[in-house]
């Protein structure tokens, strides 16, 4: 096996992994009835899935790929930073409008 083919099955290893967990989280948050740990549960499995199936199918260079998440990253920022009032969610939040932005105002 080629090292490009072994970092691409590491990656791919790695994303579902994060699925999984996101995942796990979800149904977690479910079980103890809290609100704000589901939504938030709900962003990253979005987020994760996204993930996989961009590294499963090589389609993280695809234009609404990168919308989709980039846009999920933002709301995901926008939502717990006006819930919880962290600044990192604001930086997110603000990093997901920037990829946003540049991604339509890319000409490709």
């Amino acid at each position: 096996m080629n090292r490009t083919r072994l970092v691409e099955v590491a990656t791919r290893l790695l994303a579902a992994g994060l699925f999984a967990v996101s995942v796990l989280g979800l149904v977690f948050s479910f079980q103890q009835g809290d609100t704000d740990g589901v939504v938030t549960g709900l962003f990253a499995v979005y987020l994760t899935g996204l993930l996989l199936a961009g590294t499963l199918r090589d389609g993280m260079n695809d234009r609404r790929w990168q919308l989709a998440f980039f846009g999920g990253v933002g709301v995901w920022g926008g939502y717990e930073y006006a819930t919880t009032g962290d600044l990192f969610s604001l930086l997110f939040a603000g990093i997901g409008v920037l990829m946003v932005v540049a991604n339509l105002l890319d000409a490709r």
